[in-house]
């Protein structure tokens, strides 16, 4: 069970990673398109991407990413949607995990304490 915990931790990390990096190279390109054709609905969803990152983390900053690659990029847009599903999903998955962990230590001081009441 603590092996599955770690290998849940590492996937966690590495989908981070992968969202941190797709956020930057939004940023990039949001940045690249403004400057070429000046549209400013590129430019506020540039402004909104890098608000977006402080005010709520990255939950805000991936929507408006996928809003910018919808009609430019397919495979960005269906990275940008399983990088929004993926990391929910792993967070509650890996919180599951810390309380069956946490439940089996438990069990264990419980059964014992119970033998010691016999």
């Amino acid at each position: 069970m603590n092996s599955l915990f770690w290998i849940a931790i590492v996937f966690i990390f590495i989908v981070g990673i992968a969202a941190l990096v797709y956020l930057v190279k939004s940023l990039f390109d949001m940045w690249r398109e403004y400057a070429a054709t000046k549209n400013e609905t590129v430019l506020l969803l540039f402004i909104l991407n890098i608000v977006g990152l402080f005010l709520s983390g990255s939950l805000l900053s991936m929507i408006v990413a996928i809003i910018f690659y919808w009609n430019r990029s397919k495979s960005m847009r269906y990275l940008g949607i399983f990088l929004l599903i993926a990391g929910p999903v792993l967070f509650i998955l890996f919180i599951i995990g810390s309380f069956t962990l946490y439940d089996g230590q438990m069990m264990d001081w419980e059964q014992m304490e119970y033998q010691m009441n016999l």
